[in-house]
């Protein structure tokens, strides 16, 4: 199979490094584009008028997020990148991204929780790997 464009959202965690690791061997073989996503949670912290320094640490904690993955590519010798910074739900947001630049691959790191943890707090990896209409390979930290 060849890819031409591939996803990979960060949270800013290590694990989003990881899967932009991975997405780069396969980007380097298919000659792809990889998209790195960051998704500003909205939720009723973030969406107050009044909370303007707790908003603004958040997106610019985003920025940081896309800008690490993106020097990480280009220290790996991969210019083709494209990055979006977005506001939504995780979940929706990769999957809206994916649908609206034709992505073929999404590549994402697990979170690595099991049992009642995975089920209370939930999985925006798994979220996306049940609905997304496009192949979603996930990588698990060692």
């Amino acid at each position: 199979m060849n890819y031409d464009r591939i996803l990979v959202p960060t949270d800013g965690s290590d694990r989003a490094v990881l899967a932009l690791e991975h997405a780069l061997g396969i980007a380097d073989r298919c000659n792809a584009t990889i998209h790195i996503l960051h998704v500003v949670q909205l939720d009723s912290v973030t969406e107050m008028p009044d909370d303007e320094r707790l908003r603004e640490r958040i997106e610019n904690a985003g920025d940081e997020a896309v800008e690490t993955l993106i020097e990480t590519a280009h220290e790996a010798g991969h210019e083709a990148i494209e990055s979006a910074i977005e506001r939504g739900l995780p979940a929706e947001e990769i999957r809206a991204y994916a649908d609206a630049h034709d992505i073929e691959l999404i590549m994402m790191a697990t979170a690595g929780r099991t049992g009642s943890a995975r089920e209370m707090i939930g999985s925006v990896t798994e979220t996306v790997i049940r609905t997304a209409d496009v192949p979603v390979l996930t990588v698990r930290e060692s």
